[in-house]
């Protein structure tokens, strides 16, 4: 490996309850297809490892922390996919919660269902540690759409003051365990959403139709779809996002 060589791990989650059959997580499309991949942005190389890791509470971030022993990256990007976002949105906040449930991919009837802090005592939100409005920059000079995730005061009642727009998922538990672990180690790292695809907006709609009564059906085909995004373009941004990590590594 040469001097100006750095590693980069890229984790992307794959397969969880709901994802409907013939259908593959975005970000572990995106994990794999960059996997091996050699980048160069501002003169510096780094080579792309990419991990796929399951949806479930238990079992997203010990894959991720074992990867990092033993490549010791020089750069951590984790991906999850928000069927409503309009754009790659990097994320540099998660908050100390986590609410939701899960199923094991080899046992789905089995179920985990969470609702508390991530770390209990842990500061309400951490900031994770990549470029991000330079990785939001990179992706729109490359044309493809990106704005920047953020922090704003939670509504009344909410378990925490502040919410985030990694949600309380396991989206929003692997921004926060990254940043934990960049605040103890000082690792670049940190999460990105990225959209769906196109044929998966589609054929979400046509089930919601099939399900629906005759006026919901025919409210439906009137009713915008929600944002979508190609894989190829979702690639080549996690590509610009991954470049302006490198140039500031």
């Amino acid at each position: 490996m040469s001097a100006a060589e750095r590693t980069v791990l890229l984790a992307g989650y794959g397969w969880f309850a709901g994802i409907p059959q013939g259908e593959t997580n975005n970000a572990e499309l995106i994990a794999r297809a960059l996997d091996g991949t050699v980048l160069s942005a501002g003169g510096v190389r780094g080579r792309v490892h990419g991990l796929v890791v399951p949806v479930t509470w238990a079992g997203a971030f010990p894959p991720v922390e074992a990867a990092i022993a033993v490549l010791r990256p020089d750069v951590v990007l984790a991906l999850g996919t928000d069927a409503r976002a309009a754009a790659m949105r990097p994320e540099p906040f998660g908050v100390n919660w986590q609410r939701g449930r899960d199923a094991d991919p080899d046992d789905p009837a089995r179920e985990a269902v969470m609702d508390g802090p991530a770390t209990p005592g842990g500061p309400d939100a951490l900031r994770g540690t990549l470029p991000y409005e330079a990785m939001v920059r990179a992706m729109l000079r490359a044309g493809i759409p990106a704005r920047l995730g953020a922090l704003t005061p939670a509504e009344e009642g909410a378990p925490l003051p502040v919410r985030c727009t990694a949600g309380m998922y396991l989206c929003n538990t692997m921004t926060y365990r990254l940043a934990e672990l960049s605040a103890r180690t000082g690792l670049r790292a940190g999460f990105m959403h990225v959209p769906t695809q196109p044929a998966y907006a589609a054929a979400r709609r046509l089930r919601e139709m099939e399900a629906a009564g005759e006026a919901e059906r025919k409210a439906l085909l009137e009713e915008p779809l929600p944002p979508s995004m190609a894989l190829e373009l979702m690639i080549a941004g996690t590509r610009a996002a991954i470049g302006a990590c490198l140039e500031e590594s």
